[in-house]
């Protein structure tokens, strides 16, 4: 019963006090597509995007959970055909100008479940995560081909620490 009153104390001094340590995270759903008529490869899920101050400096990660897909599915209400390509989405963390990670995970006739986090190695604040499907061959011919980049811009309450 200590404990728990100790616990309940701490947080409401953490939310309470300016300049100690706060964590937040803000859920955005993302998808993307590989652009052709069929959308034989699609990802879609959430990203967390997760910052907590230490010291004066942002600490920003972006959780990233969801789905790749490459058509045909073995059940698929699509028409789609096995035209002898896989997807890959890539997902890129920016701060700035300049890349600080990157995630991709592929799918071939098939939906594959991810979860992993951009920029959990560094100290820089991402302010935004580019998203996109790519479908690229089994067999070395033909060229691969992409889909649009979707851009997904930090939430605003993720903007540079303020003292």
């Amino acid at each position: 019963m200590r404990i728990a009153r100790l616990a309940v104390a701490v947080a409401v001094i953490l939310v309470a006090t300016p300049g100690i340590a706060r964590a937040a995270t803000i859920a955005q759903p993302f998808k993307a597509d590989s652009g052709d008529i069929c959308r034989h490869g699609v990802t879609e899920g959430t990203l967390a995007w997760q910052t907590g101050v230490i010291s004066p400096l942002p600490l920003l990660t972006v959780g990233v959970t969801g789905t790749v897909t490459d058509r045909p599915l073995p059940i698929d209400p699509t028409n789609c055909h096995d035209d002898g390509y896989n997807s890959t989405a890539t997902f890129v963390a920016y701060a700035g100008g300049a890349e600080v990670d990157r995630q991709s995970r592929t799918a071939d006739n098939s939906t594959l479940q991810f979860r992993f986090s951009l920029g959990s190695t560094t100290k820089t604040a991402i302010d935004r995560v580019v998203v996109q499907v790519c479908r690229n061959p089994i067999v070395t011919l033909p060229p691969s081909y992409c889909g649009k980049p979707v851009t997904y811009l930090a939430p605003p309450v993720f903007g540079p620490a303020v003292s």
